[in-house]
């Protein structure tokens, strides 16, 4: 959670240009990652030690809410990847540092020239989800799993 405070508190300090904004999203890119690891690695040991659980915690990854989420997690991804390499990239050459902001620039274009179409489809995926199901806004009950 301090993480996330930090983050918060240093991007509202705002010290300009591209360099600033894509330090934010690569931050809170990672943060979102790291989030998800997390809460996948408790749902796969729940396999094991809470198979009840773990059947709960399926049905409730279905919900179209949770498919919004993957979507924002592949975005994450795929950003904090590329300005992950650029970030490398620089670090390699210090003198490309004067690059910074079109380096920046290509990074979020690469990012969202992948991102659009990927996340188009799962969008559609997710909408068609809900056309063939009767209750797909419903959340599963934890109480339906545990006998």
């Amino acid at each position: 959670m301090s993480s996330l405070m930090l983050t918060l508190r240093e991007s509202a300090r705002y010290r300009g240009r591209s360099g600033h904004w894509s330090w934010v999203a690569h931050r809170l890119s990672g943060l979102a990652i790291l989030s998800f690891l997390i809460i996948h690695v408790w749902d796969t040991a729940n396999a094991s030690f809470a198979p009840n659980v773990y059947r709960w915690s399926v049905e409730l990854f279905k919900h179209p809410l949770f498919g919004l989420g993957e979507v924002g997690l592949v975005g994450a991804v795929l950003y904090h990847a590329f300005n992950g390499i650029r970030i490398s990239l620089l670090d390699f050459k210090p003198e490309w540092w004067k690059h910074q902001q079109r380096s920046a620039t290509i990074s979020w274009a690469l990012f969202l020239i992948i991102f659009i179409p990927i996340a188009i489809m799962m969008i559609n995926s997710i909408v068609n989800h809900c056309n063939d199901s009767v209750n797909c806004w419903v959340f599963p009950r934890l109480s339906d799993f545990i006998s």
